[in-house]
């Protein structure tokens, strides 16, 4: 067993709070009289749930990168699951700017179906070269899944 390393861990914690200050920053205050004003599905949990997720997600993820940077030996695997990890980061950030930001819930909708793509693909690069991380990111691809549709009922009650 490997020993728990600083340098990856600061690394991985960093761009994570970075990753969430920088959405934070595009989501502005939106999410007060916009969302609060949105006739929402029955299944749509409540938002103070959403802070408990989104603080999940921020671990599971500084957790993915500190995996991937000391234990993915193969330089181009470890390189394509960083890029990819990295990606599918901002394009969380975008969604966030997209929905709410823009106070689009056909946006948000529309995020939640390409966001996917990149998620997927993640989780296939990563089980070929860090099978835990792959499994923490397909729980995050279920959530995501979860996304699509309440963002779809979102969508259509509100249009």
């Amino acid at each position: 067993m490997r020993s728990l390393r600083i340098g990856p861990l600061l690394v991985a914690v960093a761009v994570c709070v970075l990753f969430a200050l920088f959405g934070t920053a595009l989501i502005g205050e939106s999410l007060g009289d916009w969302y609060g004003a949105l006739d929402k599905p029955w299944f749509l949990i409540p938002l103070w749930a959403f802070g408990i997720v989104g603080a999940i997600y921020y671990v599971l993820f500084a957790t993915v990168l500190y995996r991937i940077l000391v234990h993915v030996d193969d330089r181009r695997g470890r390189a394509t699951s960083l890029v990819l990890t990295i990606i599918v980061l901002f394009l969380n950030e975008l969604w966030n700017f997209g929905f709410f930001g823009l106070e689009s819930t056909l946006v948000g909708f529309l995020g939640a179906a390409a966001f996917l793509v990149p998620v997927t693909a993640l989780v296939v690069v990563l089980r070929g070269h860090e099978r835990f991380s792959a499994a923490l990111v397909a729980v995050y691809w279920v959530w995501v899944l979860y996304d699509l549709i309440w963002t779809f009922a979102l969508w259509k009650l509100n249009s």
